[in-house]
């Protein structure tokens, strides 16, 4: 049997981010740690907006670009959820698609618009 897709270690925002979110300096700061090494990533100021029905995020490929200078081993994606109304969120997951990772300590001024609190806490599967 082919194996269609296999997963890192993720970590599911509890945000919502299925709107336009303003970034400004200041809720431009997003740090978090990934086996203990943290990261800090400056986003730009602008207007993104996600659109759930396309599955695409402008703030999600703005998070990509932020991280793409630095070697942080995981992937940023847009995570649909659906609880009594659907929305998005961020998801963070590691590259590794074979052992488990942490992924945590997220803060700074841009935590409370783009991620949250850690939702889910997904070990790798295929």
């Amino acid at each position: 049997m082919d194996i269609i897709a296999k997963y890192g270690q993720q970590v599911w925002g509890s945000v919502d981010i299925n709107k336009q979110v303003a970034i400004t300096t200041s809720n431009n700061i997003f740090t978090f740690s990934v086996d203990g090494t943290p990261y800090t990533l400056t986003m730009p100021s602008g207007t993104y907006k996600t659109i759930r029905e396309k599955h695409e995020s402008e703030l999600v490929q703005t998070i990509t670009t932020a991280a793409s200078s630095q070697s942080i081993p995981v992937q940023f994606k847009l995570g649909g959820m659906h609880y009594d109304e659907k929305y998005n969120v961020l998801i963070i997951e590691h590259t590794d698609k074979e052992n488990e990772h942490v992924l945590d300590n997220f803060t700074g001024s841009a935590n409370s618009t783009l991620f949250g609190s850690i939702k889910f806490n997904l070990a790798p599967r295929d």
